[in-house]
Parts: C-alpha cells; sequence; structure tokens
C-alpha cells in the first residue's frame, strides 16, 4: 500500500512540475506544496508555528517537538534552499517529519529572498535563528547543548558560511562551540555568481566574502557533506573544495557523492523514507549526526565510521 502511495504521489509531483512549466512561474514551489499537504493528511505530527526570532516580518521559525518520551531530544535546524529568492518553511514539512520520526527536535526558519535582501542579510537571518534555537529550545523539549544545522542548496551555502566565517555567530552572541556538527546537501559553498539575478544578489565586491572555504581556519565543527553526481545545478567542486579546506585545516570531515541518478532535487526528497531507496540521505544526516552526539557523550565510536574520507 506504501508503494502504491508513494508512486501515485511522485507521479502528482511529477504533473504538478511539468505544469507548472507550463502554466506557472514556480513550478517547485507546486510540487512541493503537493507533497507536503498529502504527508499532513497521512502522517501528521505536532508544529509550532510562525515563531519570531526577529523584528522582521519575515523572521519567523515553525519548531516541531520530538516525542515527549524522548525528553532533551537533539535538535536539527534546517536552512531551507531556493536560490536566495524562493521558498519558505512550510514546504519543508516533510524534512520535519522525518527526523521528528528519528527522535529529534526540528526548527524550520525563513529567512530574507532576494530581491528584498542580498547578501549578507539571509546569513545574518540565519544567524540569528541558531541564537534563538539556544536560548529557546528546551521550551519544545529539544537540547540547546546539542544543535545539529542542516541545509540544502542555498541553505547549505547559508549554513557553510555560519560554520566557517565566525563573525555571523559571534554578532548574534553565539560561537561554533554551539553547533555540534553541520551537514551540508548539494550546497554552492564556493561558486561565483556569474548569471545577472544572483550577481544582484551578492554584489560583485562580495564574491570573495561569500566563499564558505575562504573563512576555514581550524575552528569549525564537525561537517558532512552530500552531493549527487547527477546534480547539473551545483557543481561537484564545491564539495571537493569544501572539503579540501576542511582537510587542510585539520578539522573532521566527511563526503558522500552519490551516484549519478541523484540529483539537485532527489538528494532533497530522499531525506524523507518514502522515497530512500538504496540511496537514504535521512539516514545518512542520522548516522552522522549520532556518532557526533556519541562522541559528545565519550563513547568510542569513530566520527568516520561508515563514511568516506
Amino acid at each position: 500500500m506504501r508503494k502504491i502511495l508513494v508512486v501515485l504521489l511522485t507521479l502528482g509531483i511529477g504533473l504538478a512540475i511539468w505544469l507548472g512549466v507550463c502554466l506557472f512561474k514556480d513550478s517547485r514551489s507546486t510540487g512541493l506544496m503537493i507533497l507536503n499537504h498529502a504527508m499532513r493528511i497521512l502522517k501528521p505530527i505536532t508544529v509550532n508555528t510562525d515563531i519570531p526570532f526577529g523584528e522582521q516580518s519575515w523572521q519567523m521559525l515553525d519548531v516541531y517537538p520530538s516525542d515527549p518520551t524522548h525528553p532533551m531530544a537533539p535538535v536539527i535546524v534546517f536552512i531551507h534552499g531556493g536560490g536566495w529568492s524562493w521558498g519558505n518553511k512550510k514546504l519543508y514539512y516533510f524534512v520535519a517529519q522525518a527526523f521528528v520520526e528519528r527522535g529529534y527536535t526540528v526548527v524550520i526558519p525563513d529567512y530574507v529572498k532576494y530581491p528584498e535582501g542580498r547578501f549578507p542579510a539571509f546569513v545574518e537571518d540565519g544567524a540569528q535563528a541558531l541564537a534563538w534555537v539556544k536560548e529557546n529550545i528546551s521550551r519544545y523539549n529539544g537540547n540547546p547543548q546539542q544543535i545539529y544545522l542542516a541545509g540544502h542548496s542555498a541553505g547549505a551555502h547559508t549554513g557553510a558560511l555560519l560554520m566557517t566565517d565566525n563573525h555571523y555567530l559571534a554578532d548574534a552572541g553565539l560561537s561554533v562551540a554551539d553547533i555540534s556538527g553541520f551537514v551540508g546537501i548539494a550546497g554552492p559553498y564556493t561558486f561565483t555568481p556569474d548569471s545577472e539575478q544572483y550577481i544582484a544578489t551578492f554584489g560583485k565586491d562580495n564574491f570573495d566574502v561569500m566563499k564558505a572555504t575562504r573563512h576555514v581556519d581550524g575552528d569549525e565543527p564537525p561537517m558532512l557533506l552530500l552531493h549527487g553526481a547527477g546534480d547539473s545545478a551545483v557543481g561537484e567542486f564545491n564539495q571537493q573544495q569544501l572539503a579540501e579546506a576542511m582537510r587542510s585545516a585539520g578539522r573532521t570531515v566527511q563526503t558522500r557523492l552519490y551516484n549519478d541518478k541523484i540529483n539537485h532535487v532527489n538528494i532533497l526528497l530522499k531525506l524523507h523514507p518514502w522515497f530512500a531507496d538504496e540511496v537514504d540521505t535521512g539516514q545518512d544526516v542520522d548516522e552522522f549526526f549520532q556518532l557526533l552526539t556519541a562522541q559528545q557523550f565519550n563513547e568510542k565510536r569513530p566520527v568516520s565510521q561508515g563514511f568516506e574520507q
């Protein structure tokens, strides 16, 4: 029954994307809306919506508490992608559901988008969201001493900058020591904008400081970088160069390059078990964070276990 449902849901998302290409401005939002609507009906979880973490109208986040029978759960803060110009936290219910069921409390913040906001405003929003989490997440069955950060695409870029360029967290009253680990999924960590929109989003004067690789100095938390060989939107060099910078600084970094059937979209969908098969990005993220948790509590499990160097 579940397989039939997943097939129908996948066909529905595919149809929505096709219709979006033909009729609507944003097919991606259409597909994600259908996906999340189906999951809210079939597998509802508790969510606290539109909690302000700042004074601006877009500075809102959603919190998905873990099962109360597992008190003080580890926390995942997930920063969504969208080319710094589209998307919102409500489109990522499926990500929260996948990790709440694995025992996490999940936080998904919004942030300013282009053209209303430009670099580095969205990174500063991410830092403010993390500061809110550190101070308040214990109210939602989350452990403030065990905060993990993850992001996809543009969100992975923002997350990597937060982990490497120390001033963002410092300006929000935090440090990288407050974050236990980072997972970047298909992130453009070291790209140089070449389209008119991206040049306007970042500004030519910021082409150096926008690259996470330029800031790695040896203070970074452990990282897991995931990428698909079939990703035509973000080049594999982004993963390679950030991993090389981390290793050169003596920091823990793990990488996983999936096969050429894994592209920029399905690497994200496979965070949820409905879409996982031999590639299960949700399991890979969970295993990495579990290894970090074990290390944090002095258990004898190496961080490199199960991952390629």
